[in-house]
């Protein structure tokens, strides 16, 4: 039987290449996304608890330049929040694509694979009819001489 050679396995090899290095462009942008959620889920945090200590500060009477430095205060953190917000959804836009890249990657893969899965069908089916024409052409000839011994 001749062996099956499916001409695109070079191609599939990159193709596989690709899908390899895009989930691994996937996972650092998934990482970075979560690390950049987690900054901004802290800065939040922490802008929260500095209200919360202002708006008590803020019962008793207090002197102006407390009031204005607790201000700048409250203003730098929320400066800090909006910052890591923002590179919170600029990491989150940058990991959906790297999974849109990886999708297309995967997808690209697999159409080659299936290709190659229908033409190695396609072999051995060929395969099968050629193995079965021949032994039926040694039996036809072991039937012949059969025939011309007796």
């Amino acid at each position: 039987m001749k062996r099956f050679r499916f001409r695109l396995e070079r191609l599939l090899g990159l193709r596989e290449a690709a899908e390899q290095d895009r989930a691994r462009s996937l996972g650092t942008a998934a990482r970075a996304a979560a690390h950049a959620r987690e900054l901004a889920d802290a800065s939040a945090r922490q802008c929260l608890a500095a209200q919360q200590q202002i708006s008590r500060a803020l019962g008793a009477p207090l002197p102006a330049g407390l009031v204005s430095s607790l201000a700048a205060s409250l203003a730098r953190i929320a400066t800090t929040r909006d910052v890591h917000e923002q590179a919170s959804s600029e990491a989150d836009a940058a990991h959906s694509d790297a999974l849109t890249d990886y999708q297309q990657a995967h997808r690209e893969r697999r159409v080659l694979e299936r290709l190659s899965e229908i033409r190695r069908g396609v072999h051995e089916v060929e395969a099968a009819r050629e193995e079965r024409r021949q032994m039926d052409e040694v039996a036809a000839q072991f039937g012949r001489r059969q025939q011309e011994h007796s």
